[in-house]
């Protein structure tokens, strides 16, 4: 499947900005995930990344749920030996290359969004107790870095 998903990214795909075509902009969003995730630890934003391939139905809602906690500044921390996580990125460039091979009709419909448009804020809160960006509003407002409440 590798082997397809570069094949259509590379038609696809521009160097820089939003996608011409619906299946380009479902790659670009692949392709941004798998690539945050392998390189920077989950480490950016790429809530609309996630967000874009969910709207078009490109992934389902257990993926979904599994990797959005991570999209908007939250690091990987796990082993990148095949756990859950690992397995769901890996997964997302499957069923979204799945979906643009099976329906090529998303390969010459315009395509008028950027994923960007889907984007959440970017975690910028905080802890007092270690000073990191650990506030993660999907965990009750604690630190994932320290566990701690001290959140500012």
């Amino acid at each position: 499947m590798s082997n397809t998903f570069d094949r259509i990214f590379a038609e696809l795909v521009p160097n820089e900005g939003k996608c011409d075509t619906v299946a380009g902009e479902m790659i670009r969003s692949a392709g941004r995930l798998q690539y945050d995730f392998y390189n920077n630890g989950m480490g950016n934003n790429t809530s609309g990344a996630l967000k874009f391939l969910r709207e078009k139905s490109a992934i389902d809602k257990e993926l979904f749920e599994c990797v959005l906690p991570y999209t908007t500044g939250r690091l990987y921390e796990g082993k990148y030996e095949n756990d859950f996580f690992h397995v769901a990125i890996d997964r997302i460039v499957e069923m979204t290359t799945k979906m643009v091979t099976f329906n090529p009709q998303l390969m010459v419909m315009e395509n008028a969004e950027d994923m960007f448009d889907y984007s959440d804020e970017d975690l910028d809160e905080t802890c007092q107790e270690c000073s990191g960006y650990g506030y993660d509003d999907y965990e009750d407002e604690d630190c994932y870095m320290c566990g701690g409440t001290g959140i500012t």
